[in-house]
């Protein structure tokens, strides 16, 4: 297993502190920086990049950012949904290790 878990930050948008929906950024436990070319290959991602790494996806009307310490999501309705898409991702993050 390469990443085991992460510590997340749920927060709305500074441009517009009205905006009902909030974005997150989980902090990793671990650098992921090595699986990033595999992760796109899997899932397919819209952008990639190798300096500095990262690889960016469009997932059920949401933008997400993998980077090697950190996973950003935004448009997000709450917590619990962000719960499920950083989970989703770990999950992703793994099998393409393996």
């Amino acid at each position: 297993m390469l990443l085991t878990g992460y510590v997340k930050e749920i927060f709305r948008p500074e441009c517009n502190p009205s905006f009902e929906s909030v974005h997150c950024i989980a902090h990793l436990n671990e650098d992921i920086g090595e699986v990033l070319p595999y992760l796109n290959a899997v899932l397919g991602g819209t952008q990639y990049f190798e300096d500095p790494p990262l690889v960016m996806f469009h997932h059920h009307g949401k933008i997400i950012k993998v980077a090697p310490r950190e996973i950003a999501v935004n448009a997000l309705k709450d917590e619990i949904e962000a719960d499920r898409i950083l989970e989703w991702m770990r999950t992703e993050i793994n099998q393409a290790w393996e």
